[in-house]
């Protein structure tokens, strides 16, 4: 008997789990969606083994000119994607050599943050 409610506990979790990630794709491309819709989109991830991740997402005009910028914090699959503040209407590049500045330490926390710059200023310096 004992050994069936565990079989079902941790089926009722496994299917807590499908359902959750569902969840999350579905917020991360509605975000991706919108943020496409406002001009170039360049996206990064910092990820970690213990501790919260995050999935930044920042669009810009041809220009390099940031328009807005959502990330998703956080450890669970109740996390959803947040404006951040403070970064539009600045350029990717200032933008870029303000985190490049920062001591390693302190620079780590914005991987996600550069790795989405990078591939901006990469798909720009194509001519894209």
């Amino acid at each position: 008997m004992q050994t069936e409610v565990l079989l079902g506990v941790i089926f009722l979790l496994f299917v807590i789990q499908v359902i959750g990630t569902h969840l999350q794709v579905k917020e991360y491309k509605r975000a991706v969606r919108e943020m496409h819709k406002l001009g170039n989109v360049g996206i990064g991830s910092r990820r970690r083994k213990l501790g919260p991740s995050s999935i930044v997402v920042i669009a810009c005009r041809s220009n390099g000119e940031i328009l807005d910028g959502r990330i998703m914090q956080g450890m669970t699959i109740l996390s959803r994607f947040r404006p951040m503040k403070g970064i539009a209407g600045r350029t990717i590049y200032d933008l870029h050599a303000e985190y490049e500045a920062l001591p390693e330490r302190r620079r780590a926390h914005y991987k996600g943050h550069i790795q989405a710059l990078d591939a901006l200023i990469a798909r720009l310096g194509d001519g894209c």
